[in-house]
């Protein structure tokens, strides 16, 4: 009997020995080894979120969530949680602690983002939060959008076309039974019972004569005719280019020989308007002299025949006797 409660106690030893090892190692997993430090942090939405969801900083964990505080203001309700985080662990002031979750099935947990800032956050100090989107529920939402749009609008406009669909066939089917068909039997009575048929008949049967008419008119040397005849009028053009080319340059130099006599012309007037009254005095004074020669002209001639008979004579004895310029002689005057 002593051996058994010796082999209970030792049986009972174990099993408190392994349920203090597992609790000690539920302790560990938790986080809550060792010295931790208070901070805060506000969501407007915690789906997910519990009593021991893990906290970690940049993917390594550092504490775990220990309470969840509903918070009213402002008519709205938040959310703020309490982490329980290492002890001296440093948190920089600018950073952000996100609601985040590896997987869709995977467990949601709080990853804080280290700012830049060189200051750190106290403990008991608020970290900005940041809610994770919920996949779920943001499908949720486009699936209601899409149901409401189709519901309100795809729907109408389909229903909306397939009435103006059906209105537009019946439409034209109206139209092709009571206008097109009744006009196209009306049209073919008509090339039935006249002569249309005939009429057009002479009429390509005429276009067919003239063709040939103006083939023949179009002969080979009908065509080189013409050709020599376009030739000719191509040299003619040129030839009249030429000529009108000439005539061109002589108006040009007959502009230039006109505007070089208007010059002279009016070098002239401006000379005869510069001079006009030494003109004026000149013509006075030609009057003048030609009234004197005038009143004289009679004495003037008579002494220009006399010298001119006197001139005569001496020529005459000089041929007659050229010594007479050496000794000379008196003369005789002959009396006629």
């Amino acid at each position: 009997m002593k051996r058994d409660n010796i082999n209970y106690l030792v049986v009972g030893s174990f099993v408190m020995l392994l349920l203090l090892g597992f609790f000690v190692f539920l302790y560990q997993i938790m986080g809550s080894g060792g010295p931790i430090e208070k901070y805060f942090v506000i969501y407007k939405n915690v789906s997910g979120i519990k009593y021991g969801t893990p906290v970690a900083f940049e993917g390594y964990q550092v504490g775990q969530v220990d309470m969840i505080e509903p918070i009213r203001k402002d008519g709205k309700t938040n959310y703020r949680l309490t982490l329980s985080i290492e002890k001296e662990w440093p948190i920089p002031i600018d950073s952000v602690a996100k609601i985040v979750a590896s997987g869709l099935l995977a467990a949601v947990t709080i990853d804080i983002t280290e700012g830049v800032s060189e200051d750190l956050l106290d403990p008991e100090s608020t970290i900005t939060g940041k809610e994770a989107a919920n996949i779920f529920a943001t499908v949720n939402e486009v699936a209601s959008d899409l149901r409401d749009l189709s519901q309100s609008s795809i729907k109408p406009l389909l229903n909306n076309l397939n009435e103006q669909f059906l209105s537009i066939s019946t439409e034209l089917t109206d139209i092709t039974k009571n206008t097109i068909k009744p006009l196209l039997e009306s049209f073919s009575n008509q090339v039935e019972q006249t002569d249309m048929v005939s009429k057009l008949s002479g009429l390509i049967n005429n276009l067919n004569q003239t063709s040939e008419d103006l083939q023949k008119v179009f002969n080979s040397q009908n065509q080189e005719n013409v050709t020599v005849f376009l030739e000719s009028m191509s040299i003619a053009s040129k030839g009249m280019n030429k000529l009108v080319t000439n005539i061109d340059d002589t108006r040009k130099s007959m502009d230039i020989i006109l505007s070089n006599i208007d010059k002279v012309i009016g070098g002239v007037n401006h000379m005869l308007e510069d001079n006009d009254n030494k003109m004026s005095g000149s013509l006075t004074d030609l009057q003048k002299t030609l009234s004197v020669m005038s009143t004289h002209i009679d004495a003037i001639t008579h002494h220009l025949e006399g010298s001119s008979r006197n001139i005569h004579e001496f020529t005459r004895q000089i041929k007659e006797n050229p010594g007479l310029l050496i000794r000379g002689s008196a003369q005789v005057e002959e009396v006629e």
